[in-house]
C-alpha cells in the first residue's frame, strides 16, 4: 500500500500577517536603532521647535484694509497666506478633510496604528497611513529645513549646510521619524481643533493661494466659512495633490502643446479633437476626485464618525452633488491686481519707510523681540488705511467710464493726421526721437538686454525686430506681435489720469487713483507725477488777494489787457512789464467782478488781480499763503506769470491745499495709514494727526463763494445741467477747471462739505497732447471724470455723505471779505450761463 501523500501546512491569513510584521520589524530594528542614535538622540536641535510650528513667518501675507477695517484692498506677501481661526472654516471643510485624510483622526496620537496596518498588509494599495497630524508635521520639518539651508547660507557655513544630507531610503527614513516625533509633539501641545486649523492654514493649493482663506477666496472669491458642500470637497480632494485635481488649471493649459510634447510630435499637427480629449481627461480628473471626496465623506456619515461636524445625510444628497458641475469664480493674485494699486504701491513706500525708521541710538523704533525690523512680506501684519472702499470703486469706474468710452477716441481722431501721431507738429523730428530713445532706455526689456552684455546697438536693433507681447487696450489685453519699438510709439498715444479725494475734516484720503492701469503704466499719477497746474492756481491768487486786502469778490476791473510791473533792481524806476498773451479772449472793455473773473477763468481778469498786489508783493503773498498750505514752490516760479499756473505740482499737493477751503481754513496733511498691527493683534504704529491753521475761516468761506460760481455759472456749469451724461449733480458744489499750454494738461477740481477731489488727465508726453479746446480742455478731459464720480457717491446708500450747502462762518456778513448785494447783482459781469466758456489756461 502506497504511503499517504503529506498534507501541505497552510496559515491562516492573520497568521500570516503576523509572521511578516515580525521579520520586517525584525529587519528594520537595526536600522531604527541607528537612526535613533544618529539623529534622535544627537540632532535634537534639528527638529523645528514647535513654538515655530504655529506660525511660520515666512508663509504669512500682509492685509491691507480699508477703512472700514474689514474690507480687503490686497496684501504684500511673498507668499500669499491668510491665517484663519477654527470657527473661521466651515464645518465641511473639516468633515470633507477628516472623512478623505484622517477618519479616525479623534482618536490617535498623531500616529494611527491601524492605518499604518492596513498600509503595510496592502503594500499601500488601500490607502496611505498618514494623519492630518503627520501632513502637518511634513509642512512643518520641510519650512525647518528650508529655514536652516538660508541660514546656513547667509552665515557661509557649508558645513552646517551639508551636515544633514542624506539620501535614499535612509533620508526618506531620517525624514518620516522626525515627522513623527514633530507630529507627537503637536498633539501633546495643541488641541485637535488647532491642529486641523493650522494645516488648512498652511496647505499651498497653488495659484497664489497658500491656506484655506486664500484658497477660498482664489477658487470661489469667498470666505472659507461660506464655502459649500461641494466647493469644501473640490479643495480637501486637492490636499492629495493640488496640481493634479487644480479645478482651475484645465481652463488655462495649452492642449495643443501638452499634446505635441506627451506625443513629440510637431505642434502644428495637433488636431482640436486631440487637444480636446486632453482636456475632457484633465477636466475629469477633478470631478472625480471632488467625488471620491464626497463619497467617503458619505461613508463616515453613514458610520456616525463622530469626528464630523457636518454630515452627508444620504446617498440621494451626495448624487446630487456629484452631479454639479465644477463652477470656480477664478480671482487672480497678483500685486497689481483688485482695486487701489497705484495706492497700494504708495503704501507700501510709507510703511517700509515708518518701519525702517531708527531712534538716535540706531535701534528700530518699530521692532519685533529680537529687535529685527517687521517685514510687510513676511510678518503677517495688519495695515489699516483710510481708504474707502466703495467711493475707490467708484473712482475707478469713472476715470475707466470717460477715458475709454469717450475721451480716448476723441484724443486720437484728434490727432491722427498730424505728421508723426501722435506727436504734435510743433516737435521736430530730433525732439521725438530723444522722446522715444528715452522711453526705450526707461524700459525693462532694455535694462534686461544691457544686464546681459547687449550693446546699446545691439539692443535697438532687437528693438526693431517683430516679436510677441500682449499690450493695454482699453477693451482689455490683446496679444499681438509688433517691434518694441512700435510698441512704445502704440503707448504715447493712450491718455492718462490721476484722481484722489480727501476728507476734508481729518485729511484722510479717501480714493486714490494713480493711473489706468498698474500692469502697462506704472507711474503714480497722483504723487509721483508733477505737471503744469494752468487755472487751478487761481483759488489761492484770489485768496491771497483778499487776504492782502486788495479784493472781494465784488470788485471789478475793466475787461481789457493787463500788465504787471516788476522792479528787477535796486531802483524802483527801472520797470519791466510782464504782459501776458489773451488769445481767444473778448475783450470788451465792460466792468468785470473778480467773481464773475474766476468763474469762467479769464486770465486778464487773475492778471489785473496779481497786478494790484503788485508785482513783487503779489507773487510773495501767493507764495507764502501756498506754504501755509505745505506747498514749497522753487524760486523761479515765484513771479507774476505764477498766477496763470505756469509751475508744476502734483495732485496730491493741490487737493490737500484746495480741502483747507473746506475745512474752514485749518490744513490737514494727507494721511493714508492709520495703523499697523503685528500678528497678534498688537498696534505698533499709530498715525498722529498733522494740522495747522493755514488762514482765518471767513477767507476759506469767501474762496469758496468764488469757486461755487465756477460750477454755477462757470466753466463747470456742465456738472450742474443735464445735457451731458456726467451732469445732473446739483447739490452745492465748489470747483476750479484748469487748463495748460498747447491743451497737454486737463484740470478739475471739485469741492463739497465731505470730499475734496482733485482729477488730472493727459498724456505720458506733454508733446502728445489734443490739438483744439473742443476737448482738450479741463471741462472736458478732467471734468466728467468727476461728474461720474459724485454720480455714484451720492446714489450710493452705503455712502454717507452730505448734501447741504457748506457752513457759513457766525460773523462772516460783517466781514471784510463780504460784500454787500453779491447775491443780487445781476449785471453783465454776473450773467447767469447755461453752458461753460471755454478755460483758457
Amino acid at each position: 500500500m502506497a504511503k499517504a501523500k503529506k498534507e501541505k501546512q497552510s496559515f491562516t491569513f492573520k497568521t500570516k500577517l503576523f509572521i511578516y510584521l515580525i521579520i520586517w520589524l525584525g529587519a528594520m530594528l537595526p536600522l531604527l536603532g541607528i537612526l535613533y542614535l544618529r539623529y534622535i538622540v544627537t540632532d535634537e536641535e534639528d527638529l523645528p521647535s514647535v513654538a515655530m510650528l504655529e506660525n511660520p513667518p515666512e508663509l504669512l501675507a500682509t492685509d491691507i484694509l480699508a477703512d472700514d477695517g474689514e474690507t480687503s484692498l490686497g496684501k504684500f506677501w511673498k507668499i500669499n497666506r491668510t491665517s484663519v481661526t477654527y470657527n473661521e472654516i466651515s464645518p465641511y471643510v473639516i468633515s470633507a478633510l477628516i472623512s478623505t485624510e484622517d477618519e479616525r483622526y479623534q482618536e490617535h496620537s498623531g500616529i494611527d496604528a491601524k492605518a499604518v496596518g492596513r498600509a503595510l498588509a496592502n503594500m499601500g494599495k488601500a490607502g496611505g497611513a498618514s494623519t492630518i497630524s503627520q501632513q502637518l508635521a511634513k509642512l512643518i520639518f520641510t519650512l525647518a529645513q528650508r529655514d536652516k539651508e538660508r541660514a546656513a547660507a547667509l552665515l557661509d557655513d557649508p558645513e552646517k549646510e551639508s551636515k544633514r544630507e542624506v539620501s535614499g531610503l535612509e533620508g526618506r527614513l531620517y525624514e518620516k521619524v522626525q515627522e513623527n516625533i514633530i507630529a507627537l509633539r503637536l498633539e501633546e501641545k495643541y488641541t485637535k481643533e488647532e491642529i486641523i486649523t493650522m494645516y488648512l492654514n498652511q496647505f499651498d493649493f497653488l495659484y497664489n493661494a497658500v491656506g484655506i482663506a486664500s484658497a477660498s477666496k482664489v477658487y470661489f472669491d469667498c470666505k472659507p466659512k461660506d464655502l459649500t458642500k461641494e466647493q469644501a470637497a473640490m479643495l480637501v480632494g486637492m490636499c492629495k495633490n493640488p496640481s493634479l485635481y487644480n479645478p482651475h488649471s484645465f481652463n488655462v493649459r495649452n492642449y495643443k502643446k501638452r499634446y505635441a510634447r506627451y506625443n513629440n510630435i510637431d505642434e502644428g499637427n495637433v488636431t482640436d479633437e486631440q487637444a480636446r480629449t486632453l482636456f475632457v481627461k484633465d477636466s475629469m480628473r477633478a470631478v472625480n476626485r471632488r467625488n471620491t471626496v464626497l463619497d467617503l465623506w458619505r461613508k463616515n456619515s453613514r458610520k456616525g464618525n463622530e469626528a464630523l461636524t457636518a454630515t452627508i445625510d444620504s446617498d440621494e444628497e451626495r448624487d446630487s452633488l456629484q452631479n454639479l458641475n465644477i463652477v470656480t469664480d477664478y480671482q487672480r493674485v497678483d500685486h497689481k491686481e483688485g482695486i487701489a494699486t497705484y495706492f497700494r504701491e504708495t503704501l507700501r513706500k510709507e510703511v517700509q519707510d515708518v518701519l525702517r525708521s531708527k531712534d538716535e541710538n540706531g535701534d528700530y523704533i518699530y521692532a519685533k523681540a529680537d529687535g529685527t525690523p517687521f517685514n510687510i512680506y513676511e510678518d503677517g501684519l495688519k495695515i489699516y488705511t483710510t481708504i474707502n472702499a466703495d467711493l475707490q470703486k467708484h473712482a475707478e469706474h469713472a476715470v475707466h467710464k470717460h477715458l475709454s468710452e469717450t475721451l480716448q477716441r476723441e484724443f486720437t481722431k484728434n490727432n491722427k493726421r498730424t505728421r508723426h501721431f501722435p506727436f504734435s507738429n510743433r516737435l521736430t523730428e530730433d525732439q521725438i526721437d530723444r522722446i522715444v530713445n528715452s522711453a526705450m532706455k526707461r524700459s525693462e526689456r532694455y535694462k534686461m538686454l544691457k544686464a546681459n552684455g547687449l550693446s546699446h546697438d545691439k539692443i535697438v536693433k532687437k528693438f526693431n525686430e517683430p516679436t510677441e507681447m500682449t499690450v493695454f487696450s482699453w477693451k482689455g489685453d490683446i496679444d499681438t506681435v509688433m517691434s518694441p519699438l512700435d510698441s512704445i510709439l502704440y503707448y504715447k498715444n493712450f491718455l492718462q489720469a490721476g484722481m484722489i479725494s480727501i476728507q476734508p475734516q481729518t485729511g484722510f484720503v479717501k480714493a486714490w487713483v494713480g493711473g489706468t492701469d498698474l500692469n502697462h503704466f506704472a507711474y503714480d499719477h497722483v504723487k509721483q507725477g508733477k505737471r503744469q497746474v494752468g487755472s487751478t492756481i487761481k483759488p489761492f491768487v484770489y485768496s491771497a488777494a483778499m487776504r492782502f486786502g486788495v479784493v472781494n469778490k465784488c470788485t471789478t476791473f475793466p475787461n481789457i489787457a493787463y500788465c504787471v510791473d516788476v522792479t528787477e533792481t535796486s531802483d524802483p524806476d527801472k520797470l519791466k512789464s510782464w504782459c501776458p498773451g489773451n488769445s481767444g479772449a473778448d475783450l470788451t472793455g465792460e466792468p468785470i467782478t473778480v467773481g464773475h473773473g474766476i468763474a469762467n477763468s479769464m486770465n486778464n481778469i487773475t492778471v489785473a488781480v496779481m497786478s494790484k498786489m503788485g508785482g513783487t508783493a503779489g507773487p510773495q503773498a501767493v507764495a507764502k499763503l501756498m506754504e501755509d498750505l505745505n506747498i514749497t514752490l522753487r524760486k523761479e516760479d515765484i513771479v507774476p506769470a505764477m498766477c496763470l499756473g505756469v509751475m508744476d505740482l502734483s495732485l496730491f499737493e493741490l487737493v490737500a491745499a484746495q480741502a483747507t477751503f473746506v475745512n474752514k481754513g485749518i490744513y490737514n496733511a494727507p494721511t493714508i495709514l492709520l495703523r499697523i498691527e503685528d500678528r497678534n493683534g498688537n498696534t505698533i504704529y499709530e498715525a498722529q494727526p498733522n494740522s495747522k491753521e493755514a488762514m482765518s475761516e471767513e477767507l476759506a468761506y469767501a474762496t469758496l463763494s468764488l469757486m461755487k460760481d465756477v460750477v454755477q455759472k462757470g466753466t463747470g456749469a456742465s456738472l450742474r445741467g443735464s445735457y451731458w451724461p456726467w451732469g445732473g449733480i446739483t447739490y452745492p458744489t465748489a470747483g476750479k477747471t484748469g487748463t495748460t499750454q498747447n491743451n497737454s494738461d486737463g484740470w478739475f477740481m471739485g469741492l463739497t462739505p465731505d470730499l475734496a477731489t482733485g482729477v488730472w488727465v493727459g498724456a505720458e508726453d506733454r508733446g502728445v497732447h489734443f490739438r483744439s479746446m473742443q476737448w482738450g480742455q479741463g471741462a472736458r478731459m478732467a471734468l466728467p471724470i468727476y461728474g461720474y464720480y459724485m454720480q455714484k457717491v451720492y446714489k450710493d446708500p452705503k455712502i454717507k455723505i452730505s448734501k447741504e450747502d457748506f457752513e457759513m462762518p457766525i460773523n462772516y456778513q460783517n466781514s471784510v471779505y463780504n460784500c454787500s448785494g453779491e447775491n443780487n447783482n445781476n449785471g453783465p459781469g454776473e450773467s447767469s450761463n447755461s453752458d461753460e466758456v471755454p478755460d483758457l489756461f
